[in-house]
Parts: C-alpha cells; sequence; structure tokens
C-alpha cells in the first residue's frame, strides 16, 4: 500500500543502512523482501463472530445486541468517541510540552497514536466498573472519567493531583471512577485486575452494592430483597503487546476461566513492545 510504513528486523536495517552511498540513495538490499516488510497482520475478528460468542458465552440475546448496535451509530456515540479521542492527543502532546520545560520530572510514557482503543472502551465503561491499567495510562485515566486537571496536577506533583503529587506519572489512581493504576513492573496489574474481578463475584455472592456517600466515600451495604438493581459491573485490565507475553497472562486466563471473572483484558497490540517487533520474538 502506498505510503505505509516500512518496518525492518534488525538485520535488515544494518543490510540497509550498509547499502546507502554518500548520497543516500539505496542501491540493493539482498534478502529485503515485501513479504519481510509487513508486520502482523490484525486478527481476522468480525463484529458477527463476537455477537455469537456474546450470546453462547455471557447470556446476551438479540435484543441487547441490537441496543449496542443503535446505541453505537448514534451521532451522540459517535461524537462522544471524537471528543475523546481528541482530548487525549491534546492531553498527551501538553505533557511532551510541560516535560520538555522541566515542568514534569521523573518517568513519563505518552500514549500518542492510540487514543482510539481507551475511547471506544470510555463508551461502553461505567463509573462503577473497575478499571486497572500500566504504566502508559494517562489516557485510559482520562477515558475512565478521571478530571484531567488532576491527572495534569498529579504528574507535575502538585497537591491537587489523583494521588496528592506522590504518584506521579506512572501511579495514577482515583477511588470516584475505580481507577486503579498504573503499575510500573510490566504484566503487575494482571493478578489485581482478577483480584478486582473477584471482589465483585464475591459482593454478588454476599448480597451486597456500592454506595457513594455525600463526601464522596464509597462504601458497600446489604442490598434489600425489594432492590431491582443487578451487579452487572466487571473489571477492565489493559496491557501491552509486550506484557501480553508474559507468564502472568496464562495465569490470569486460567483464573479467569476457572471463576468465570467478570474481566475484559484490553491487548493494545502495536506489534512494536516499545522497541521489539513482533516478528523478531515470535
Amino acid at each position: 500500500m502506498p505510503g505505509s510504513p516500512v518496518f525492518l528486523h534488525s538485520e535488515e536495517a544494518d543490510a540497509l543502512f550498509a547499502s546507502l552511498d554518500q548520497t543516500g540513495k539505496v542501491h540493493h538490499v539482498d534478502g529485503l523482501n515485501d513479504e519481510n516488510k509487513i508486520m502482523r497482520p490484525p486478527p481476522d475478528i468480525t463484529w458477527d463472530g463476537i455477537k455469537r460468542q456474546l450470546m453462547s458465552n455471557f447470556g446476551f440475546d438479540n435484543e441487547a445486541l441490537a441496543k449496542i448496535d443503535e446505541d453505537t451509530e448514534t451521532k451522540e456515540s459517535l461524537l462522544s468517541i471524537y471528543k475523546s479521542m481528541q482530548l487525549a492527543r491534546g492531553f498527551e502532546n501538553a505533557c511532551n510540552q510541560q516535560y520538555m520545560q522541566g515542568r514534569i520530572r521523573g518517568f513519563m510514557h505518552l500514549d500518542n497514536g492510540q487514543e482510539s482503543i481507551p475511547a471506544m472502551i470510555s463508551s461502553v465503561l461505567r463509573k462503577e466498573d473497575k478499571k486497572i491499567s500500566y504504566y502508559r495510562e494517562h489516557c485510559h485515566a482520562l477515558a475512565s472519567g478521571v478530571d484531567a486537571g488532576k491527572v495534569m496536577a498529579e504528574l507535575c506533583m502538585k497537591d491537587g493531583g489523583t494521588c496528592r503529587g506522590a504518584g506521579g506519572s506512572m501511579h495514577l489512581y482515583d477511588k470516584e471512577h475505580r481507577f486503579q493504576g498504573g503499575w510500573a513492573l510490566v504484566a503487575e496489574q494482571l493478578p489485581y485486575a482478577a483480584g478486582a474481578a473477584k471482589s465483585i463475584l464475591l459482593d454478588r455472592e454476599l448480597g451486597l452494592i456500592e454506595k457513594e456517600l455525600e463526601n464522596g466515600d464509597i462504601v458497600k451495604v446489604v442490598r434489600s430483597q425489594e432492590s431491582k438493581m443487578k451487579d452487572d459491573r466487571i473489571a477492565v485490565v489493559f496491557i501491552g503487546d509486550g506484557g501480553a507475553q508474559n507468564g502472568r497472562i496464562p495465569e490470569l486466563l486460567n483464573t479467569a476461566s476457572k471463576l468465570s471473572l467478570p474481566l475484559l483484558i484490553v491487548v493494545i497490540d502495536n506489534g512494536r513492545a516499545i522497541n521489539t517487533f513482533t516478528q523478531d520474538v515470535a
């Protein structure tokens, strides 16, 4: 496809640079063909196939799926997703400027170019759902409803930040929106996500529901017999393609399957794992 990016293995890159003359023109590169230029193609997943899984594994019916189709195709829904993407890109650009000017210090990991993923997730998540992320979590916090001003204040080590300035870029936490992130170690968030999902099952077992008080505290109260409120909360955890190769992933999948955990695992796969192309390890 014209204009598509080309990604090379390390040995191919060495051969490419070795073939450059003083004018920067490439004469010939042995072993470099179109097949080697192509990164892993996206999985062949269709919405119809996902619908069948939702019906067979999660109890969805045709009426519920039709409502999803209707809700996601409205102008309001699409505009909300677009605004979320714009907010994420603008926020990350502002973070980069603040970092270059010395107002943000320490480690900082930006998410430019991947705004569509948290934006789409934000369109279906609710405030009561538990969100767990990793160290590249600014946009995930925004998509979860966390105030952008509080996130920026946290990055700048201000008292008005989500953790009063003590957490910084990699450790954003917001109790009101049930956002727990991020963990600095790769894949460290996965066991916590399993625990968060398990806590939802325990609440259902004990007949408890969450109640938010006027002062912002969240407590659990016994659900009355007359209450028709259904606890359909879920936990969602974000992880990159590099972290998805960690041993915690099969452990998490095994636990989630065995206990039927209400857990959504979002693998953000850009084929790079920061600086290791998928072809080099898979």
